[in-house]
């Protein structure tokens, strides 16, 4: 997934992004792909639940995305832009088995479901920045100090 790759590169933990090819045929010449942001994916998964719960047990397939599909340089500019400086980045070989084009279509999740996404590229990139400056560790940080402590102290 891109999106934290950019956010690992903006707090040095990479070096740089690597762009894989920019000879598609394309805006320019980056695949293209369909960004949402966590809380709509997350949404649609329990609207997707809920569905099935109500409706119909047993398996229903929607594609969860924007339907707007949008090219690797585009989303390094937009991430850049919520950083608020240029990340560095290097164009290197494509990938076997990279295609052009991964957009979703959400037509059926939209009626079936009466979901749509509601968060921008923007938001996902600022909203991925904010999490990131509060934890430049990821998820496998120290716990708090006051919470380990509480922890223990509860257990005693």
């Amino acid at each position: 997934n891109l999106l934290p790759l950019l956010a690992q590169v903006a707090v040095g933990k990479r070096e740089k992004l690597l762009v894989f090819g920019d000879d598609y045929d394309s805006r320019d010449g980056t695949a293209i792909r369909d960004y949402i942001h966590v809380i709509d994916l997350a949404q649609g998964h329990l609207k997707a639940l809920n569905y099935l719960r109500e409706h119909q047990p047993g398996v229903r397939a929607w594609n969860l995305g924007t339907g707007r599909g949008s090219t690797v340089f585009e989303m390094v500019k937009a991430f850049s832009h919520a950083v608020g400086r240029d990340l560095p980045y290097e164009v290197v070989d494509r990938r076997p088995g990279d295609v052009l084009n991964l957009t979703a279509n959400p037509a059926r999740a939209n009626e079936e479901l009466q979901w749509e996404t509601k968060f921008s590229l923007e938001d996902a990139c600022s909203d991925l920045w904010r999490w990131t400056e509060n934890n430049p560790q990821g998820y496998r940080q120290q716990a708090p100090k006051e919470f380990v402590d509480k922890a223990i102290a509860a257990r005693k």
